[in-house]
């Protein structure tokens, strides 16, 4: 009786649904004002104070993916589009790239006592979820190469400050110093790990060596055909097989339903939000940045181009 309440909710709900919302609010708890915010909305505001009102929110949760363009601080509900696409699928295709890891494999299913397929499946989909909730995967930039920054010589202090890459610094010296003082089969290893883009992690008690296969993690957003075939993908038959499409091809369906005039400052800014987003290092989440950069951080080797 003493706050206002503001609910943030899908998208795209039918006028009863509000209006049914604003009864309970006000005559079951008796709230001191009310207001409903669609959730793109809410998302589009939280890193950008409202200082840019057009853009696109892609929307990418367990179970499917939404895309909202928004124009002038409005929701365009008519121009909405959805894929049954997610963070689920993404863990399917990160256990499936597993099975190819022979070191992972061989830890998690020996061949003196190999566990039954169900229990290994459950097992490298377990080990997917802590790879992503670990923070091992990143968004890759098309073309990326290794540009660590240099802390011998002379350092730019305020282009780091600015940039927020003090802890990266800090971190990147430890362990050259770190490196340093090591044996050199230890300084081999290093560099082997650091060139192959190797990270060991420890998963139900065993160390386990992980390659570049876990930044492969978002590829089904982005060509659903790689979830043909793979154990614990979801099968979708009927209108969900219908709307199977990439997320980049989503995104250009739905800026293409609204007005011509209002495009130019949609395709302006493009916000990634959602679970998906939560633990990927260099993604997009709660960031606001022109769609043709943001799309090259999120999408696979070659698409981000042909988008640019």
């Amino acid at each position: 009786m003493e706050s206002p309440v503001m609910l943030s909710i899908a998208a795209g709900l039918s006028r009863d649904a509000y209006e049914r919302g604003c009864q309970i609010f006000f005559e079951r708890f008796n709230a001191a004002g009310f207001a409903i915010l669609e959730r793109p909305m809410a998302q589009f505001y939280a890193p950008i104070s409202g200082s840019h009102p057009s853009g696109v929110v892609v929307d990418t949760d367990r179970p499917h993916t939404d895309v909202s363009p928004v124009i002038d601080g409005f929701v365009a509900s008519a121009a909405r589009s959805s894929v049954p696409l997610g963070l689920d699928d993404c863990l399917a295709y990160l256990a499936h790239l597993f099975r190819a890891n022979t070191s992972v494999m061989a830890a998690l299913s020996p061949p003196d006592n190999p566990p039954a397929p169900e229990a290994l499946q459950e097992t490298l989909l377990a080990l997917a979820r802590h790879v992503w909730q670990s923070g091992l995967i990143k968004a890759l930039a098309e073309g990326e190469a290794a540009r660590d920054l240099d802390d011998e010589g002379v350092t730019d202090i305020a282009a780091i400050v600015v940039a927020g890459k003090e802890r990266a610094v800090i971190e990147s010296g430890m362990k050259r110093r770190a490196n340093a003082k090591a044996q050199p089969a230890e300084q081999a290893r290093a560099r082997e790990l650091e060139a192959l883009d190797l990270v060991t992690t420890d998963f139900r008690g065993m160390e386990l060596t992980l390659g570049k296969e876990r930044h492969r993690f978002c590829e089904p957003l982005f060509d659903p055909a790689l979830l043909k075939g793979i154990p614990s993908a979801r099968e979708r038959s009927g209108a969900d097989a219908d709307l199977m499409r990439p997320v980049q091809t989503l995104v250009g369906e739905a800026v293409a339903k609204t007005d011509v005039d209002q495009r130019t400052y949609i395709w302006q800014g493009l916000l990634v939000t959602g679970e998906i987003t939560t633990h990927i290092k260099g993604g997009s989440s709660r960031k606001f940045c022109p769609i043709s950069i943001c799309l090259t951080l999120v999408l696979p080797a070659g698409l981000g181009a042909a988008l640019s």
